[in-house]
């Protein structure tokens, strides 16, 4: 048997370590940033209070083996029922459209997202899925880690703006 017809017998489903395994379809970073509907702090009470975080940004994806796939620009709307400058938020909840340059969309549901902050910088930790209907990705599920940093906690103005960068990852 030639060398090159072993090659699928390695690399094939079947050396998988473990077959149930979820598969990579992409690794996508997304730079955002976002305007909040009402300042987060303002003079420094730090109360948890609900807000929304309207974000634009961009995206670029590679393929399992760090091939660039698809980029493109999103939007983003975070629901937060509790925000503050420091403290956890458990529950926010968005939506992220994203048109790929390619002129077609995805759209990715953050059902789950995780936020630890500390005077106005966070840690983030996001689940989820694309929707069925998407362009790109179409019912995967995603995980997501990332940080966030804004300015202006505890001052009388509060905090207005923030800047995020999230990993993403996408598997089926």
């Amino acid at each position: 048997m030639p060398l090159f017809a072993l090659v699928p017998l390695l690399t094939g489903p079947s050396a998988s370590a473990d077959p149930g395994e979820p598969t990579v379809d992409a690794t996508c970073v997304l730079k955002a940033h976002g305007v909040f509907a009402s300042a987060v702090d303002p003079g420094g009470t730090n109360l948890p209070l609900p807000d929304t975080l309207a974000m634009t940004g961009t995206v670029q994806c590679v393929d399992a083996a760090g091939t660039p796939t698809v980029t493109g620009a999103f939007e983003r709307t975070v629901t937060m029922p509790a925000t503050e400058c420091t403290g956890d938020e458990h529950g926010d909840t968005s939506t992220t459209t994203v048109h790929w340059a390619d002129r077609t969309t995805s759209t990715l549901r953050f059902e789950h997202t995780d936020v630890v902050k500390v005077n106005g910088t966070a840690s983030l930790v996001v689940t989820g899925t694309v929707t069925d209907d998407s362009a790109h990705f179409a019912g995967d599920t995603l995980n997501a880690v990332g940080s966030s940093t804004g300015t202006g906690c505890g001052t009388p103005a509060g905090e207005t703006e923030v800047d995020s960068t999230l990993v993403l990852r996408l598997t089926h």
